[in-house]
């Protein structure tokens, strides 16, 4: 018997328990995992409170992303073995919870164990990079002289879209609310900052870009932070809204957005990753530059263990991370 997070009832991380979990018999191509770390998304606060698109059958496990040791396999795994070391892929499935000392996983969303790596850095990977990989490389294709807009940049979704954006040669501009985390952020590697509770958004963004304009925004926020950079536009502009931060719907205006020949692209890692071809051309993409160094997860300087999870959860809801939070189950 293994310990998880389950929870019985909606609502906020009271409701969370770490309880004794039996791993059920495994179905075709699942395995069981000894886990070493786990990471938290803002899409598992979601999902315990209800508000995800993928709602929770009670009572439930929760979490996408983990890494740790095959200890089984179920019929018609060939593609991992007993004793293999691996990271998940998030996708949204309620029944593969990965939040505990063991979890099942089907092996189509298994990736192996990065050996450059570290537990909490090798279970911070897929959502981290994958999420950006999409919008910024293989749809908004980024390329030298385009400018892109990072929001919520502190989050390790957006610390890894400024990675890719680098990579692929653009000119980041990010943001966030009080900058406070504005050092962290340059470090990151950004290469402007706009602290949104003080400044003109979209004025900002016309002076650092010399009146082009962002082409590609990776937005996590939405809602009223969504009408403050449509003025500043490039052409041909994609606004990808992945996130929902703020609670208000986005209000589109459609004559900003005829003016610039923009789009918005309402967006989830999940409808990209379900496509084999797609999620293996993003894993080859990310693998390669975590070898050769240019990618490294970042991770937050409070990192749990398994006796205090719960407040794991609690200080995502804080907001005051940068980067992955990570709760470390084993050394």
């Amino acid at each position: 018997m293994s310990k998880a997070v389950q929870f019985h009832e909606l609502g906020g991380p009271e409701v969370l328990k770490i309880e004794d979990w039996q791993a059920p018999v495994l179905e075709k191509g699942e395995v069981l995992m000894d886990i070493a770390a786990f990471a938290l998304n803002r899409a598992d606060i979601l999902f315990f409170q209800g508000l995800h698109y993928s709602l929770p059958t009670l009572p439930s496990r929760l979490g996408s992303e983990a890494c740790g040791t095959i200890i089984a396999v179920g019929e018609g795994v060939d593609r991992f073995a007993i004793g293999d070391k691996v990271s998940t892929i998030p996708f949204a499935n309620a029944r593969y919870g990965m939040h505990g000392e063991q979890a099942l996983m089907h092996q189509d969303f298994l990736a192996p164990w990065p050996e450059e790596l570290s537990a909490t850095e090798a279970t911070s990977i897929w959502m981290q990079y994958l999420t950006g990989y999409y919008p910024i490389v293989d749809i908004g294709k980024v390329g030298k002289g385009d400018f892109v807009l990072v929001t919520a940049a502190s989050s390790s979704a957006g610390l890894g879209a400024i990675e890719l954006a680098n990579d692929a040669g653009g000119c980041v501009i990010a943001t966030t609310r009080s900058g406070a985390k504005s050092d962290a952020i340059l470090a990151a590697g950004a290469h402007h900052v706009i602290a949104t509770e003080k400044e003109d958004v979209a004025e900002r963004i016309m002076e650092i870009s010399d009146g082009k304009g962002v082409r590609v925004i990776y937005d996590a926020v939405g809602g009223s932070l969504y009408d403050r950079y449509t003025d500043a536009l490039a052409e041909d502009a994609i606004v990808f809204l992945y996130g929902l931060l703020d609670d208000r719907p986005a209000q589109v205006d459609v004559v900003k957005m005829v003016r610039k020949n923009a789009i918005i692209h309402p967006y989830s890692m999940f409808n990209e990753v379900r496509h084999p071809d797609r999620l293996e051309r993003g894993m080859a993409y990310i693998v390669e530059r975590l070898k050769d160094g240019r990618f490294k997860p970042r991770i937050d300087d409070h990192v749990f263990t398994m006796e205090n999870a719960v407040d794991a959860y609690r200080y995502m809801l804080t907001g005051e991370q940068v980067g992955k939070i990570v709760v470390r189950v084993s050394d």
